[in-house]
């Protein structure tokens, strides 16, 4: 009996050896992540001025500047890292670091301001339905977000999908052209910002969340400026003016279009899109710097002041990857 006890503790310890082995050889034995950390100091690039609150990220790593400007973010795993830095009213900056174990290194930023002109207003979609738990939860943070912030840094528009008597076949063509069927991502809630990119939210998301989102976005100033102006009768509406390529480069295949909306007091839809200008969209091939092109969209029956009518005009790259909106004007 105790030979054999002997004999199975054997072979339990080289199958634990084996084991442990075959482990270490498939990189599945776990050890602490090797970390360093960050230091430095925020600036405004024109006053020397140090700011406050600038949100300082590498990876998933954050943390924000105090009232001198000076931050220090902890435990950032090692080797080249991109660590980006935030601040409304500022144009966003990354810069890469090497990290190096239980060292901190320094690496200060100076902001440059935006300019009134290179002012980007994020145009925030909501794709939301009638009932919906969650579209009821993040629609509010939104419409108390757009109060905040003002036509002039963001636009919300708010389109129904639940093939409601809201919804318009515009509004399911443009769903449908972001999330086709057959994506994993259809469904409400759907929050974009400018388009689909790294800041779109499925789903619920908190008001600093999605507050974050909208920071981001207007860090990164545009290359392109809107103007607009809006002519009105009991029937029919116009509106017109002129884009203009401010950056120094030239932009290609772009689109002009626009979208109205309205609030609907019974469902509580205060920025619900009852027109997208489809059929008027007016392409852009190319556009270099410092050149403009004219536009204009008529639209017919309704009375802007009666209805209460609202508009957005936005410039979309529609081939790009992530459907980018450059910018956008709110219409009065």
């Amino acid at each position: 009996m105790r030979k054999n006890y002997k004999y199975i503790s054997r072979i339990g310890i080289i199958l634990l050896g084996i084991f442990f082995t075959l482990l270490s050889m498939s990189g599945c034995i776990f050890s602490p992540t090797l970390t360093g950390g960050i230091s430095g100091t925020v600036t405004d690039n024109q006053s020397g001025e140090p700011l406050a609150g600038v949100l300082i990220s590498a990876g998933n790593v954050s943390t924000t500047s105090d009232a001198l400007g000076n931050y220090i973010l902890n435990k950032v795993p090692i080797g080249n890292r991109e660590v980006t830095v935030v601040l409304n009213g500022y144009y966003s900056q990354t810069k890469s670091i090497e990290i190096i174990e239980d060292e901190i290194t320094e690496l200060n930023f100076q902001l440059i301001p935006l300019s009134e002109e290179n002012q980007r207003v994020v145009m925030v979609e909501l794709y939301i339905a009638i009932d919906c738990h969650n579209c009821e939860l993040v629609e509010p943070i939104l419409e108390q977000l757009v109060e905040e912030y003002g036509y002039d840094q963001m636009v919300l528009v708010e389109e129904a999908v639940n093939w409601s008597e809201y919804t318009t076949p515009k509004i399911s063509e443009r769903y449908d052209w972001y999330f086709p069927p057959g994506s994993a991502y259809r469904g409400v809630p759907n929050i974009l910002f400018n388009g689909i990119n790294e800041n779109w939210i499925h789903g619920y998301a908190n008001y600093q969340t999605i507050k974050s989102k909208i920071d981001a976005e207007i860090a990164k100033g545009t290359k392109i400026s809107i103007n607009t102006s809006r002519s009105s009768n009991t029937s029919s509406t116009t509106i017109s003016g002129t884009i203009e390529n401010i950056s120094d480069s030239t932009l290609s295949n772009l689109e002009i279009n626009g979208m109205v909306f309205k609030e609907r007091q019974t469902v509580n839809l205060k920025y619900s899109v009852f027109d997208i200008f489809k059929e008027q969209k007016v392409p852009v091939d190319s556009l270099a710097p410092g050149n403009i092109v004219e536009f204009s969209f008529t639209l017919e029956n309704f009375d802007w002041e009666t209805d209460n009518i609202h508009g957005v005009i936005f410039v979309q790259a529609p081939d790009s990857p992530t459907k980018e909106i450059l910018q956008a004007a709110y219409v009065e």
